[in-house]
């Protein structure tokens, strides 16, 4: 059955992300090893299914800011491995997995689903975050 990540289906979601269970267990684990600093990274594949993530370093005192070289450096290993830019996520190691302010105003990829892994609900929940604008996104887990 084809995937078709933008739809409007009866969950009422615009969107879908999906990733396989391995894939999410190993950002939890980071997350958790991480904390209480937030971890961040990309998430790549096709459409909206995630085949492969790519973790970078936070290089930021609170919140997350991922380092600009390995930023730059993991997105053409992307496009070296003939995958698309799904998206990006991080760790809310002490709040919800809701896009928080800064995440806003961070949110300078449209065409990408952010992914938000809160410890302290524990929660998974994905956004497409466009011109301020927040949309939930399905994640299904494989």
């Amino acid at each position: 059955m084809a995937h078709r990540p933008l739809r409007k289906g009866l969950s009422g979601f615009e969107a879908v992300l999906v990733i396989p269970e391995s894939l999410l267990d190993g950002i939890l684990a980071s997350a958790r090893s991480g904390a209480p600093r937030e971890v961040c990274g990309w998430l790549a594949g096709e459409g909206g299914r995630v085949e492969r993530i790519y973790a970078v370093p936070n290089v930021a005192e609170s919140g997350f800011r991922m380092h600009p070289e390995a930023q730059l450096s993991t997105m053409r290993e992307i496009r070296e491995a003939s995958l698309d830019l799904v998206g990006t996520y991080h760790s809310h190691p002490r709040t919800p997995a809701r896009p928080s302010v800064r995440d806003l105003q961070l949110g300078s990829y449209p065409d990408c689903l952010h992914l938000i892994v809160s410890l302290v609900e524990p929660a998974v929940r994905a956004f497409r975050i466009s011109g301020g604008t927040v949309r939930d996104v399905e994640v299904v887990v494989e």
